[in-house]
């Protein structure tokens, strides 16, 4: 009788303190590396308390940690991890001792954001801080913002949230309603996370302006359950979350190769800005065109034709078409067209889903239809742009 041993798979404690829609991409990218290297990953709760470390350790004898501590930059300062490899992800800079780091570049993200809200030729911006301003992340993204609106001579004030209170959130809206009453029109909200962004477009209906017209909104994150049940819908910079873990994993792999290393750091670059109703119609003042953008925007993949999105018009096709191409540059076709693409480049960057399956996921009818489509616009194959993508 043959008798078969395995090596034990290293395990890896993984701590999470954020939102699960961020979360849930970083511990993708961290587990699609794991795969390379045959690690074992262990999720820990982190978001309410802070472990502790020391009986973790005893209990699952780990090769390594990966802090995910976006959500609370301070938890874990100061923390001995008993001389066992670990990284972090978006760290505080109070973090001892120094560690290997990979983070989302606040520069990149506030130039996106400040571009956003510059499209929009505020009179004023507004940009509201975390719950602790001196975190390195917001700091960037302010010092950042600031730069660029007074290049454009734009008023720039900063609000934070009363951080020793329990009740910050209604002591922001607060803050930044009574900042909206007294600033000139229109005035752009910079907001450093979504769950700030939530607060601020709560903030504008308080004070009787109006989204996106009087007060363009721009967050980061993009985490879907946010900014799909805002009202109006939240425009947000999206992070490269995935590459975020994945870079991790590789931080943390060379740090268990040669402990001497000196600490790393990595910036990875955001995907994008995904634009919704918080700025991307504040130029419209077509109420019919706006109602049009948000439902192509909502509903493309899901076999809507230029006649569906005409008839909310109450004219004519044909006035339709002329009102959509004079607000925003493109027939409702050229529209539906260019969202159902641009999903279909998020599906492709991601690089998990077969070309076939993302042609059903974005509406084609079969990927004979998607692949001439795509090439027709980019001039290559969905594979080709799949692979320079994540190159």
């Amino acid at each position: 009788m043959r008798i078969w041993y395995t090596m034990p798979m290293k395990t890896v404690i993984v701590f999470r303190t954020g939102p699960l829609g961020t979360w849930r991409e970083k511990f993708t990218g961290i587990a699609a590396f794991a795969k390379t290297v045959d690690w074992q990953l262990q999720p820990v709760d982190a978001r309410t308390a802070k472990p502790d470390i020391e009986k973790i350790i005893a209990f699952w004898k780990p090769a390594g940690f990966i802090l995910d501590v976006s959500g609370a930059p301070d938890m874990f300062a100061g923390t001995d991890f008993g001389g066992i490899p670990t990284v972090a992800m978006n760290p505080a800079a109070n973090m001892q001792p120094a560690l290997p780091s990979v983070m989302s570049d606040s520069r990149e993200i506030s130039k996106m954001a400040m571009a956003e809200l510059t499209r929009n030729n505020p009179a004023s911006i507004i940009f509201v801080e975390w719950l602790n301003p001196e975190i390195g992340w917001s700091v960037v993204k302010r010092e950042i913002g600031r730069e660029i609106a007074a290049m454009h001579g734009i008023p720039f004030i900063s609000l934070a949230p009363d951080a020793d209170s329990d009740m910050w959130q209604p002591g922001l809206t607060e803050k930044i309603a009574s900042a909206l009453q007294k600033l000139p029109k229109p005035c752009g909200i910079f907001a450093v996370t979504d769950v700030i962004g939530a607060v601020a477009i709560a903030a504008a209906a308080k004070a009787s302006a109006r989204v996106p017209e009087d007060v363009p909104v721009v967050s980061v994150d993009d985490d879907p359950e946010i900014c799909e049940n805002c009202s109006p819908t939240l425009t947000s910079v999206r992070p490269d979350f995935h590459k975020l873990g994945f870079s991790a994993g590789q931080l943390l792999a060379r740090a268990m190769e040669n402990p001497a290393l000196a600490p790393e750091r990595i910036a990875v670059s955001p995907l994008g800005l995904v634009r919704r109703a918080s700025t991307q119609s504040a130029l419209i003042y077509d109420k019919r065109v706006k109602d049009a953008l948000e439902r192509i925007r909502l509903h493309a993949c899901e076999g809507i034709a230029p006649k569906d999105v005409a008839a909310d018009f109450g004219t004519s096709r044909r006035m339709a078409e002329i009102r959509f191409k004079a607000a925003t540059g493109k027939t409702i076709g050229d529209a539906i067209l260019t969202r159902r693409l641009e999903l279909a480049c998020e599906y492709l960057k991601d690089g998990r889903s077969s070309v076939s399956a993302i042609a059903n996921f974005c509406g084609w009818t079969s990927d004979i239809a998607f692949r001439k489509a795509f090439k027709s616009r980019f001039g290559v194959s969905p594979l080709q742009w799949s692979r320079n993508a994540r190159n």
